[in-house]
């Protein structure tokens, strides 16, 4: 078995870039027995092209991990943004590389779900309510797809380990962030509320990507063959077990729960084949940190100001109370969305309109508004699953739900498919843990509405679920590969540039004038509070005629908010005098 089992015999198969001459001439179209008979095949990828790759895999999930600005009048979008923006330039680099990569290319049946799930979407956005919600909103959505399409490249390259690498860094560096904030240290760029959420801007996302990030890092520092990466991933264990503790996040908590009743029966009759990947003594490593994780994690005093004498257990206690608190409330917000489906059963009110038409389908006590307002607290659905049959429609939401069906499936036999290789094997294992990691936490938070959470779930579908059969194949000619790349070029730079101008409203918003909020709304079409906010000054200077532009357009973004239509009483009862 080669050095790091689970990477292909080709010296060029692992993450250093330097060792690939040996393999530099050699076609392989499939590095993999259990993918044979189909998923996106490619021929061998030029060492600069995967060179390319590896560095865009690394610097986009490590780089949606961190990202954040300083800008705290915009709580969450200084958080967002960035990662959207990295997430977007990522999807375009690899986007770019990968389709001048294909050349004979089979589509599986979780493939041509995902592209069902992709163009409903797009349909959706077209018929929303307010289309610059829709296309941020939409924009996600491509850019994961992009990222699945070039994880799948990957693995037919025999990279897997790459994606896998970048990913467990990614969940890593979230984690840290938030243990630095948990034990004392402040800095600008982390949350201010729902501590600790570090770079993430809330507690409950970096339990998240905790919790998709742990099967992979347990799966690197399990089967890797080099001694120093055994002990960083089995720190990176230790870290996310922390992260996890300290999170208090009850989605996170209950969906590990549940994957561990399902996974510890399976490996147990799959335990042959941890025999012969696991190194002696590895066993005893991982486990060990993910003990010493959740251990350090109770014991070691944190600056953490809890309302509760006994947190932990009282949150243990609550992961499925569903009676009260923020369950019942999550209950009600559920039943009062399917409002909106049957309202929109087919395109639904669009890619990232939740917001904009809750309110028309509830009473003003609804727990889920701002009384003052009016509008949701939230600008999503506390449920993946939610947003996207009530935001997409109901043939889009099965689309995206035969694509994680397919994708656990496809997990599912290759763990079981005594063919493949023992390490690729557990390696499928984990990919299906983390699909299914994902699909829990979603039916009870956002969690892929959010750049990182995306990257990490389509890279690690993309690399390490085995594909299935054929469904069509086609070989796309040099002229078809340069029109996608164009195509896919200038979709993903029109998203950088939206991030990028969103980040530069920010900064303008920040400096409290009213040239710089006028600024700030010519350069962020889609961000309500500031065209609210220079709707109010322009209003308060007498200045109607102006105002009643921007209120105009932060009544079209929130249909349902009570401020802007109080600005336009104003002005318009100001002009009949």
């Amino acid at each position: 078995m080669p050095d790091d089992a689970g990477e292909c015999s080709s010296a060029g198969a692992s993450l250093g870039l330097g060792r690939q001459a040996a393999t530099h001439h050699i076609p392989r179209v499939d590095a993999h027995a259990g993918d044979a008979q189909g998923g996106l095949l490619t021929h061998a990828l030029s060492d600069r092209a995967a060179s390319w790759m590896t560095a865009l895999f690394w610097l986009g999930a490590c780089g949606a991990a961190i990202a954040a600005v300083t800008y705290r009048a915009f709580e969450l979008d200084r958080f967002f943004v960035p990662k959207e923006l990295v997430l977007h330039a990522t999807a375009l680099g690899l986007g770019v590389v990968t389709i001048q990569a294909l050349r004979r290319t089979t589509i599986g049946r979780a493939e041509i779900a995902l592209a069902a799930w992709l163009v409903l979407s797009v349909v959706a956005a077209f018929a929303a309510t307010s289309g610059w919600h829709a296309v941020r909103a939409l924009a996600i959505t491509v850019s994961g797809a992009l990222v699945f399409l070039a994880a799948r490249v990957a693995r037919t390259a025999g990279r897997e380990r790459v994606v896998a690498r970048a990913v467990g860094g990614a969940a890593m560096a979230a984690a840290i962030s938030a243990l630095v904030q948990a034990y004392g240290v402040e800095w600008d760029v982390f949350a201010a509320n729902r501590v600790p959420g570090g770079t993430l801007g809330n507690r409950n996302f970096v339990a998240h990507v905790a919790a998709v990030g742990l099967p992979v890092v347990l799966w690197l520092a399990a089967t890797s063959r080099s001694t120093l990466r055994a002990l960083i991933g089995s720190a990176a264990v230790l870290v996310l077990a922390a992260a996890l503790v300290l999170s208090r996040t009850r989605a996170a908590w209950l969906a590990i729960a549940l994957w561990g009743a399902l996974a510890i029966p399976e490996l147990w009759r799959g335990r042959a084949v941890l025999r012969a990947v696991l190194v002696p003594g590895r066993a005893w490593l991982v486990g060990g940190s993910l003990v010493v994780g959740i251990v350090a994690a109770l014991a070691i005093p944190n600056s953490l100001d809890w309302n509760s004498d006994s947190p932990y257990l009282d949150s243990m206690r609550d992961v499925v109370n569903y009676r009260e608190g923020s369950g019942a409330g999550r209950l009600k917000q559920y039943t009062n969305s399917l409002r909106l489906v049957r309202a929109n059963p087919l395109l639904g009110v669009g890619p990232g309109n939740w917001a904009a038409e809750y309110p028309a389908v509830v009473a003003a006590s609804d727990p889920s508004l701002i009384a003052s307002t009016g509008m949701t607290a939230n600008p999503w659905p506390s449920s993946d699953w939610v947003a996207a049959i009530s935001e997409c429609g109901v043939p889009a939401f099965l689309a995206l739900a035969a694509t994680i069906l397919l994708l656990g499936w496809h997990s599912l036999r290759g763990w079981r498919d005594s063919a493949m290789p023992s390490a690729e094997r557990l390696g499928a294992f984990a990919g299906g843990s983390v699909v299914l990691l994902v699909a829990i936490q979603g039916l009870f938070d956002a969690v892929t509405l959010l750049a990182l959470p995306t990257m990490m779930l389509w890279g690690i579908a993309g690399a390490m679920v085995p594909v299935g059969k054929p469904v069509a194949s086609f070989e796309p000619t040099a002229r078809t590969r340069r029109a996608a790349a164009l195509g896919v070029g200038v979709a993903c730079t029109l998203f950088v540039l939206v991030s990028a101008l969103k980040i530069d409203a920010m900064r303008l918003y920040s400096t409290g004038t009213l040239d710089g909020t006028r600024a700030a709304a010519s350069r962020d079409p889609e961000s309500y509070r500031v065209q609210l906010k220079a709707a109010e000054l322009l209003h308060n200077r007498g200045m109607c005629r102006l105002a009643y532009h921007n209120a105009m357009q932060a009544a079209e973004l929130f249909p349902h908010a009570k401020a802007p239509r109080g600005i336009l009483a104003k002005c318009a009862s100001a002009e009949a005098r």
